[in-house]
């Protein structure tokens, strides 16, 4: 042991750094659950359930066992956050338990998931301007190919994409993808009014102002106020879904980017002391 070690300002030093990983550890702890509940939250939140085929066109078949895009996120939350949690319980157990080799895989463990972290960053940055791209056109084709009209009283038929998009359209009182005249594309709509028989619709019912609440659980049963407009077109929302779409989910990025660099900032530290750790041999056994 060197000398004074076991009672300087060196010692001391190593004996602060070492509660700080602690403490760290204890904040790895607690995003890591945060993680999860978020991952949890994306699959289970009615409104991201009801979203959900928007963002996997195969998944207008009923037999289709593709992920969406959203569960695909959600998957990443929970890998992240188990792991994370995983971790900050390692990093507690070779603070206070002074195992110093613990120190050597926690500091690598942590190396890895920052630079695995920066390859997502990387990754989805390149993702979303193609995202971003083609979207629109995805959101255009599934009109095209997959919208077959609102349920009403198990009169009319639907599918989960047209499920989709009359809760997008309800709830954000949007109609199409750009607008109403999407529709006019729908190979697969009959465009049935189970309201007035020899009429046809122009547009969903849902592209129509309904006097009832907002509700991403369950759509209104009786549409018979909208009749008049579904089948003229007039009074429909004149704006498309796209946007108010893009808004909805670039309100859920802000803060997956505010917590993604809290959550950085905190592994870096992290990394720094556990290396500080480990490379002072001789004061980490006087502690």
């Amino acid at each position: 042991m060197a000398s004074g070690l076991g009672h300087g300002s060196m010692s001391f030093t190593m004996k602060f750094i070492r509660f700080l990983i602690v403490l760290l550890n204890i904040i790895f702890i607690v995003v890591g659950i945060a993680l999860l509940v978020i991952g949890i939250y994306l699959v289970k939140n009615t409104k991201m359930q009801q979203l959900r085929p928007l963002f996997n066109a195969d998944l207008a078949t009923t037999d289709s066992q593709n992920l969406s895009t959203i569960e695909i996120l959600a998957f990443v939350f929970i890998g992240i956050g188990g792991i994370i949690l995983l971790v900050g319980f390692l990093g507690c157990c070779g603070a206070i338990k002074t195992f110093r080799f613990l120190h050597l895989i926690y500091a690598i463990i942590i190396g890895g998931i920052i630079l695995a972290e920066i390859g997502l960053v990387i990754y989805f940055a390149i993702y979303e301007n193609r995202f971003k791209s083609n979207f629109v056109n995805n959101l255009k084709e599934s009109i095209v190919y997959n919208y077959v009209g609102t349920l009403i009283d198990n009169v009319t038929s639907t599918n989960p994409i047209s499920i989709s998009w009359d809760f997008l359209q309800f709830n954000l009182q949007c109609c199409g993808a750009i607008n109403k005249t999407d529709y006019l594309d729908a190979l697969h709509w009959n465009r049935t009014n189970p309201y007035k028989r020899n009429t046809i619709l122009i547009v969903p019912f849902t592209c129509c102002p309904l006097n009832t609440t907002k509700n991403w659980s369950q759509l209104p049963k009786n549409m018979a106020e909208a009749s008049t407009c579904a089948i003229t077109g007039v009074n429909s929302y004149s704006g498309g879904c796209f946007d108010d779409l893009v808004d909805l989910l670039n309100s859920y990025k802000k803060y997956i980017i505010i917590g993604l660099i809290v959550v950085v900032g905190i592994e870096i530290f992290a990394f720094v002391f556990a290396i500080l750790l480990f490379r002072r041999k001789e004061e980490y056994y006087a502690l």
